[in-house]
């Protein structure tokens, strides 16, 4: 399972949330967190298993 980050406004999407906070910065990433322009998903590849 890969997670994936999605910065809303601009539209840009990060491997994960280190990757999303390494590229935004830590202020910008809190700020964008704290205002809910963030979105977190999953993405399964076919052999994951989910119970």
């Amino acid at each position: 399972m890969d997670t994936r980050v999605k910065h809303v406004p601009t539209g840009k999407v990060y491997a994960n949330r280190k990757e999303a906070k390494q590229m935004m910065g830590h202020r910008r990433y809190n700020r964008a967190l704290k205002d809910g322009e963030m979105l977190f998903g999953a993405l399964f590849k076919a052999l994951d298993i989910v119970f």
